[in-house]
Parts: C-alpha cells; sequence; structure tokens
C-alpha cells in the first residue's frame, strides 16, 4: 500500500523528513499476510533440485517477503499517454529522454527495479559456490517476489491508487489487505510448473496491460458496497472481486517462481547450492526421496545428475547409493560397486527402462 503523507509531504515530496517518515511506516502491496501467502504457494511451482533449496530455506523466503523492500514497488502507467495509446516505450530510458527522471520516479519505477533484482539474482546465483553462499541471496529472491508480486495488484498500476480521483478513498488498503485477509482461505493455488520468461521487462508489462482493467472493477465494487465500515460491505467486495483476485494470487505466484527459475536457468542452471550431489530433491540430504527423484529423471532430465555430465543414469545412482544417509561431495564414481550394489542397480535400471518403453508406446 502507498499511503499519503500529511501537509506538504506528498507523494513527490523529497525532503529528509519525508524520506524519514517514509522508511518509519512500512506498507505492503498485499499485507504481509498476502504477500507471505503468494510467495509460499510459489515455491510448490518449481523444479527439482531448485525447488528443494527454496523449501529448506521456505520460511526465511516468505517471511522475507512479507517484508518491504527499498523502492517504489509501483507505476502510474496511466500517467503516461503513451500507455492509453497502446504505445508505451518500455525503456526506461525512452521515458527518461522525454518526462525526466524525476517525472518517471514519481511516477514509480516497480517494473524496472523488480527487473533488476531478478538480474542480480542471476548473477548471485552464477557467482555462488557454498550452500551458504546460496543463503546469502535469500533476501534477493525475496525482494523480487515482493516486487512482482505487488505488480500483480491492480491498484499498483494506477494514479487512482487509493480512489482519490474517483470518490473511493481508502479502497487500497479496504481490497488489498482486510478484504484479502478475511478471505485468505479462498486464494488457494492450482499447481503448475515454472516457466522460463525469454524477456523479464516485457513479461511484467504484458501482465500490468492485462490486469490494468480491473482497476475499473475494484472501483465500481467499492461504489456497490454498503458502508466501508461493515462486514456486509467486505462481503459484497469480495463477492464482486473474489474470482478475478483468485486469479491475480494464482498468477503472481506462478510469476514469482517464473522470476527465480528464469534466474537460475540464466546462471547456468547451477547446484552449487547442494551439499552433496546425489542430493536429487536439494533439501539437505540424501535419502530414499532422493531415489525417487532418480527414478523420475532417469534417461528424460538432468534433474538427477550427480555426476555434472548432464544426464540422469546409472552413475548416479550409484552416487545416490554410496552417499545414501550421509552428506558431502561424492568421490569419483569409477570403482567398481559391490556386488548387491550391482543387482540393486540392474533392478532399478531394468523397471526405469521398461517404464519409458511403456510411456513412449502411450504417445
Amino acid at each position: 500500500m502507498r499511503r499519503k503523507l500529511p501537509g506538504r509531504c506528498g507523494r513527490l515530496a523529497s525532503a529528509p523528513v519525508c524520506l524519514v517518515f517514509l522508511l518509519a511506516t512500512p506498507t505492503f502491496g498485499w499485507g504481509g499476510v498476502g504477500h507471505r501467502h503468494i510467495t509460499g504457494g510459489a515455491i510448490n511451482f518449481l523444479p527439482l533440485p531448485l525447488r528443494g533449496f527454496f523449501n529448506a530455506h521456505g520460511a526465511d523466503v516468505i517471511n522475507e517477503a512479507g517484508q518491504e523492500p527499498p523502492g517504489a514497488h509501483y507505476i502510474d502507467i496511466d500517467y503516461y499517454p503513451e500507455f492509453l495509446a497502446g504505445t508505451f516505450p518500455r525503456d526506461v530510458n525512452v521515458l527518461v529522454a522525454k518526462y525526466g527522471s524525476s517525472t518517471v520516479t514519481a511516477q514509480g519505477r516497480g517494473p524496472w527495479t523488480y527487473a533488476g533484482y531478478v538480474t542480480s539474482l542471476t548473477q548471485g546465483m552464477a557467482a555462488a559456490q557454498t550452500p551458504a553462499d546460496w543463503e546469502e541471496l535469500i533476501p534477493i529472491a525475496a525482494a523480487a517476489a515482493h516486487y512482482i508480486e505487488d505488480l500483480h495488484n491492480p491498484l499498483h498500476t494506477t494514479m487512482n491508487y487509493d480512489g482519490d480521483l474517483s470518490g473511493n478513498s481508502g479502497i487500497h488498503s479496504r481490497y488489498e489487505s482486510t478484504m484479502v485477509s478475511r478471505n485468505l482461505s479462498q486464494l488457494t493455488f492450482t499447481p503448475t510448473q515454472a516457466e522460463y520468461l525469454p524477456s523479464v521487462i516485457d513479461f511484467v508489462f504484458d501482465g500490468i496491460e492485462d490486469r490494468y482493467h480491473h482497476v475499473a472493477e475494484i472501483m465500481a465494487a467499492d461504489d456497490a458496497a454498503p458502508s466501508s465500515s461493515s462486514t456486509a460491505y467486505y462481503n459484497s467486495l469480495w463477492a464482486q472481486t473474489g474470482a478475478f483476485t483468485k486469479t491475480l494470487f494464482q498468477d503472481a505466484a506462478e510469476a514469482v517462481a517464473a522470476s527465480w527459475y528464469t534466474a537460475w536457468v540464466n546462471a547456468g542452471s547451477p547446484r552449487t547450492f547442494l551439499e552433496s550431489s546425489a542430493d536429487f530433491e536439494g533439501d539437505g540430504d540424501v535419502d530414499r526421496f532422493d531415489l525417487t527423484a532418480w527414478k523420475s529423471a532417469y534417461g528424460t532430465t538432468s534433474v538427477a545428475d550427480a555426476n555434472g555430465d548432464g544426464r540422469s543414469d546409472g552413475h548416479d545412482l550409484l552416487a545416490w547409493q554410496r552417499q545414501l544417509g550421509g552428506a558431502g561431495a561424492v568421490g569419483a564414481i569409477t570403482t567398481a560397486p559391490e556386488p548387491s550394489s550391482m543387482v540393486i542397480v540392474a533392478t532399478i535400471l531394468g523397471v526405469a527402462a521398461i517404464a519409458r518403453r511403456r510411456s513412449a508406446g502411450r504417445r
């Protein structure tokens, strides 16, 4: 939520006293509860082994995503005539050249700040060499999540963000915080897989264009509802906006997962967050669940690639067997396995091969 400041400390103010006031009054785009809810949902959309890392550190990621990172988490995109004309330039430098840096900043640089966090996360993932290095990236991942979650709130894309221009003053908090908190149990997520974003900046602006029409719908719902201080008001507001709010939450969770996944892929899909190379789930240990992950990945994906050859195969199963129950890097895998291990490997490989042939026959 963006709060108006008293007196001369308006949205365009830059005096130190106004800055102090801003820093002292944290606000939340979906309320802290909503942000944490979306971020928690996003983790489940990630692929292995990346999902394992975010699950293992889920409490920290979710908590930090519920905090307010620096900067303006919005863009008053309808300030610009180009938006309504369908010619809005997505390059911030083009806007600055036409309107000036101070004006662009005042109207919000949310999309570009979000894209910057994704770039920083990519660079951090590429440079990380140890699990501890990855833990240092949690605030960046959480900030990227917070920003893209805010930009899925239609009221973060308009000059009329709090309804002052249409007689709906205070709608920002009523919609994004109070109404959401009252109906959080109905904001569930449909399972899906994180998608790679070819262009992060195009992704966020395409989404803003798709969601902007909800601004008018929120104001209309506020107009149609009874007294804003009553339970009946929030029941009415939810009845009129709940359906698309559910979609906004689902889309926001997918966007968070896509942001993290895209950063990881662009970084080269590193696995340096793993304590053990056979930790195929990425959850910090090597156990029977990693064997399940290996079975699913065998011959199809590189999820269970313990030896870094880009494949999930029998060599990786041997690495899993050696690391089972412990942590630490696997040694050379060229040593001949014990006879019992050979039997296990042969049996599992045979089952996996049969399953693959059956799957291929059904295509």
